[in-house]
């Protein structure tokens, strides 16, 4: 028992290495490439493809079905039939997001040609369906990844999926600035992004010797079903409400001032990001493993990871609130510098991550059914409040209601405590202290 303790200790903080460290460099990658973009392309670039990155998004999260999840958590997770039956129903989800792409594209276009969106909106660019449209391919190409991908996150061994993430990143980031130099056009973003995808599809199979075959066996299909039924809900919810911001203030604002907001918005993000690929890669991991084999550990493990993250994202919330205006004026010129104030209020919905980690504990138990509900009620808010305080406050009371909203899953996560205990599996189980 001890030497099982200390071995997925030794690996999860071997998994954390890599992912802090690849991560950095995918930010910096990322960032850089920002800083070179921003000044080739007009503002106004960043707003209509902050627009067609949320569509693009929330297609492909109104078919997720929780595959890596499942894998991670499944006791089947290790099996070649389970595998490769997994890879076919990605193969046939992607085909169906590329043409759900398609048809939106198309829907775009005929709503644009007839005059039924306002010209002030992000979404009436007269180039948004062709980007669209565009893009489409990354989701054709992307279904053939290897879906060992997410076995190597099952066994936390993260280097070769990393290594693959910023190999691809830098090779899309090269197309991507070569095409904005040469043209000055928005068509180098997507450009970039679907020689990304090609990439990464690529060296997943090159990287990873595992042979991908195709499979259909019905009890893997069940079970995916069955886990995957209620993850699909949780990640329609999960997308209204992670680009809930832009797709509201698509409508409320211009182009160029949504490109500014995106700046903001990612300056804000590049922390948050790591911790949650933190929690996601590998403390989720971690705590389905505990569940499966050391059901009695896991709140003293919860409580070690939450404290960490708490003082991670506090910190650097307390930081961006305060050097946020300094940060937009020493990178950008004068055309982004109203993104500073944005971003200070942005920085503070960081103090929110540590309250994810309950969901991940509800996950790994199989019960998705209650991260659906914790994300629906915080959708529900964030879709009445935003309107509302864009309305009376203008957009300094939107920003900080787009800030504020995740506070809500402290007081949700409370009511569980009080109200879910009269289940004996949840105590048993001991994911009740997960929601603090």
């Amino acid at each position: 028992m001890q030497s099982s303790q200390k071995n997925i200790k030794k690996r999860a903080i071997k998994a954390g290495v890599w992912i802090i460290a690849g991560h950095l460099l995918t930010q910096c990658i990322r960032f850089g490439g920002n800083l070179i973009l921003t000044r080739l392309l007009m503002p106004e670039v960043f707003g209509v493809m902050a627009v067609v990155n949320v569509i693009i998004f929330g297609i492909g999260m109104f078919s997720d079905i929780g595959l890596n999840q499942n894998i991670i958590r499944s006791k089947n997770g290790e099996e070649p039939t389970f595998l490769n039956t997994a890879w076919t129903v990605q193969i046939i989800r992607g085909f169906s997001i590329g043409l759900m792409i398609l048809i939106a594209s198309a829907g775009f276009y005929q709503a644009g040609k007839f005059g039924f969106i306002p010209t002030t909106m992000a979404y009436a660019d007269k180039d948004l369906p062709f980007l669209l449209a565009f893009l489409s391919l990354g989701s054709f190409i992307s279904s053939f990844n290897s879906i060992y991908l997410f076995l190597l996150n099952r066994r936390l061994m993260l280097g070769k999926s990393i290594f693959i993430e910023i190999t691809s990143q830098i090779a899309g980031l090269a197309v991507i600035i070569y095409i904005a130099w040469e043209y000055r056009t928005v068509y180098a973003l997507v450009s970039g992004s679907v020689f990304s995808a090609f990439t990464k599809m690529l060296l997943s199979h090159l990287v990873i010797r595992d042979k991908c075959r195709f499979a259909w066996n019905k009890e893997a299909i069940t079970e995916i079903a069955n886990f995957g039924k209620w993850i699909m809900i949780s990640s329609i919810l999960g997308f209204m409400l992670a680009q809930g911001d832009r797709l509201i203030l698509g409508m409320l604002i211009t182009p160029d001032l949504l490109g500014v907001y995106s700046v903001a918005f990612f300056l804000a993000n590049a922390v948050k990001d790591i911790l949650n690929k933190l929690l996601s890669s590998v403390f989720f991991p971690v705590i389905s493993e505990t569940i499966r084999e050391r059901p009695e550990r896991l709140k003293d493990i919860y409580y070690k990871i939450r404290h960490r993250v708490d003082a991670i994202a506090m910190f650097c919330a307390g930081f961006l609130f305060t050097t946020g205006n300094k940060i937009v004026e020493l990178l950008y010129d004068d055309r982004y510098h109203e993104a500073g104030w944005m971003l200070q209020i942005l920085g503070l919905s960081m103090c929110s991550i540590g309250f994810t980690l309950a969901g991940q504990c509800f996950l790994a138990n199989g019960r998705s059914s209650i991260v659906t509900m914790l994300i629906g009620i915080q959708t529900v808010a964030l879709y009445v409040g935003l309107p509302l305080a864009f309305m009376h406050y203008g957009l300094t009371g939107a920003i900080w209601m787009i800030a504020a909203t995740p506070v809500i899953r402290l007081i949700i996560s409370g009511i569980f405590r009080k109200y879910s205990f009269s289940s004996t599996s949840l105590k048993n189980s001991l994911c009740y202290p997960c929601c603090f």
